[in-house]
């Protein structure tokens, strides 16, 4: 009886090293974590939204009404954005919706020579002069347009990647915690809050138009580089099972940074107020 409860108890052991063992390699390390993001190009992209805010800021500043309260603004607007913070909301995010499965042929293919050079691409777009850039590339393209075979390849990449829908969504994400900001600047102002809702209600029904010609229209600059074989062969990437995952779980993690954002932004701004 002894023996057997001894190799009972062995057996135990044994199956409980087997499970820790497995449990142990199944586990995403924060270095596979930071991989994904660095090669991803979320990082960067990421660490130069305060440049790209404060330009935006500039911009709209030449059409404010107020240029005083608009300058007030846009300094909390922008001060309230902590890179740091919003990439590790979104590390904690990532580690809570990838499997060690689902991520290594992600890490796989974001290593190929194709993914850095379409990385490297994208990451134009942090370019706090991208707008211009893009203004004066398309001042090039109305006298020289692409070809219809060009053409076909863009808007393939487009519908592919579904860039539209999800762009649409984080763009009306940030729009609303800005509009919510801006309630609590003048929180006895009901007519003001009244019409911020109703104007963010009509841009949800109006953008999906403008945003789906100017997905195209930047996707000609910023792959101008990346050939059709190249492009299409990216585009077909989010076809597959990797890149559908690769997408949902990119655009998730931004998702949570901008809502973490937000929420910092609205209590910056209430403190100011109090």
């Amino acid at each position: 009886m002894k023996k057997f409860t001894t190799f009972i108890a062995r057996c135990i052991i044994l199956v409980s090293s087997i499970i820790t063992t497995s449990y142990a390699n199944d586990q995403i390390t924060d270095k596979q974590i930071y991989q994904l993001m660095d090669k991803s190009g979320i990082t960067q992209s990421i660490e130069g939204l305060p440049l790209q805010l404060q330009a935006m800021g500039q911009q709209m500043a030449l059409t404010a009404k107020n240029p005083v309260e608009h300058e007030k603004f846009m300094q909390v607007f922008v001060s309230s954005l902590n890179p740091d913070v919003m990439l590790n909301k979104m590390t904690e995010n990532i580690r809570k919706n990838v499997s060690l499965a689902e991520l290594q042929p992600i890490l796989k293919w974001l290593d190929s020579d194709l993914a850095s050079r379409v990385v490297s691409a994208e990451l134009q777009s942090t370019d706090p002069k991208f707008q211009q850039n893009l203004m004066l590339y398309m001042a090039e393209l109305q006298s020289s347009p692409p070809s219809p075979e060009r053409t076909k390849v863009i808007i393939h990449y487009v519908e592919s990647s579904e860039i539209v829908e999800q762009g649409m969504n984080l763009m009306m994400a940030m729009l609303e915690n800005m509009f919510e900001a801006l309630k609590i600047t003048q929180p006895e102002n009901v007519e003001l809050a009244t019409q911020l809702d109703a104007q963010l209600e009509q841009m949800a029904v109006n953008i999906k138009p403008s945003m789906e010609q100017q997905m195209v229209l930047t996707s000609y600059f910023i792959y101008r580089d990346i050939s059709n074989e190249d492009l299409n062969e990216y585009s077909n990437f989010y076809k597959q099972a990797t890149g559908k995952k690769y997408l949902s779980l990119m655009v998730g993690a931004i998702g949570d940074g901008m809502n973490d954002w937000g929420t910092s932004l609205i209590h910056q701004i209430s403190k100011d107020k109090s």
